[in-house]
């Protein structure tokens, strides 16, 4: 059995851990995003185009994530006493936000550009082929990379990025249609595609911004109803009720209160109480690893009053 590593620990190697992912696919989206812009323009794509300022916009979600990562691993003090993790999920809500003025802005130029009667037509070439193959190879590789890293290390930032760079990968496939299809004059599939990318912006948007509210408005996570018959077997163990909880798979808040039998010292009480403790810990062990739990103890006698 592998020995786990002390908490604090394990959270800066988490975060490191989540830096250099965040690093490895910053370079590749900044670099896929110029071959694509410089494409895209050159020939006159408009899905091209569209696409490449949406894997700009990946680099700098990339820097962002690195920010939020670093003071998300910030330890608990006098004025976060519950530590700083949901800085993650404010870092997610600010790459959604950023990904609705996006798709806005692209909208409004989708707009101009396609009603203006001033269309131009792409140029089909070698070098439009090759940027987008490209990108598609390398989209491939960072949802494949960044979703294992994501479930590895629990990141809510890498999970959202995964899914949304496979999204890209999708994309860039239609981008591909619409520029072989340049080839034969069908050039309504390039201002099609380009309007499924706003789309899929902000649709996109939309999705992180809903998995993240979760969290930060402590929806409570899903706390499995034989996880709490296994603690009301124990011995001296009445009941357990007012069971709440809070947070996700990185970081988790418990608190509930813990009926014993009256006859128990206030001495065994409390080890009773550690020992529920230490048994609700290790059944969630591989569900959250930093978990905080406040029990409070009562006697289950004709007095007791919730």
């Amino acid at each position: 059995m592998t020995k786990r590593l002390p908490l604090k620990t394990e959270l800066l190697s988490r975060e490191s851990a989540i830096k250099k992912v965040l690093l490895i696919t910053f370079f590749l989206n900044i670099a896929v995003a110029l071959i694509k812009l410089f494409a895209g323009i050159q020939f006159d794509f408009l899905s091209l185009r569209s696409s490449g300022i949406e894997s700009l916009f990946d680099g700098s979600s990339n820097i962002l994530g690195l920010i939020t990562i670093a003071i998300a691993a910030k330890p608990s003090d006098r004025r976060h006493n519950y530590g700083h993790y949901k800085f993650e999920n404010l870092g997610a809500l600010i790459i959604a936000l950023m990904l609705f003025g996006s798709s806005i802005k692209l909208g409004i130029d989708y707009h101009d550009f396609v009603f203006s009667g001033e269309q131009t037509r792409g140029l089909f070439g070698a070098i439009p082929i090759l940027s987008i193959l490209i990108s598609i190879a390398v989209s491939a590789f960072v949802s494949s990379y960044e979703g294992r890293k994501g479930r590895e290390l629990n990141s809510k930032i890498l999970i959202a990025d995964s899914g949304h760079t496979f999204g890209d990968m999708v994309i860039s496939i239609g981008v591909l249609i619409s520029i072989v299809c340049a080839k034969f004059e069908i050039f309504i599939v390039d201002y099609i595609v380009g309007g499924l990318i706003i789309f899929y912006l902000f649709y996109l948007a939309i999705q992180i911004t809903l998995d993240n509210l979760n969290d930060l408005l402590d929806v409570s996570p899903v706390i499995k109803d034989r996880y709490l018959k296994a603690l009301e077997d124990m011995q001296y163990v009445r009941d357990i009720h007012e069971f709440r909880a809070r947070g996700n798979t990185t970081w988790m808040q418990i608190d509930f209160h813990l009926l014993l039998d009256p006859k128990l010292s206030l001495t065994k009480a409390h080890e009773i109480s550690h020992e529920v403790e230490d048994r609700l810990r290790s059944l969630l062990k591989d569900y959250c690893r930093d978990i905080d739990i406040l029990i409070h103890i009562e006697p289950d006698d004709e007095t007791h009053e919730d």
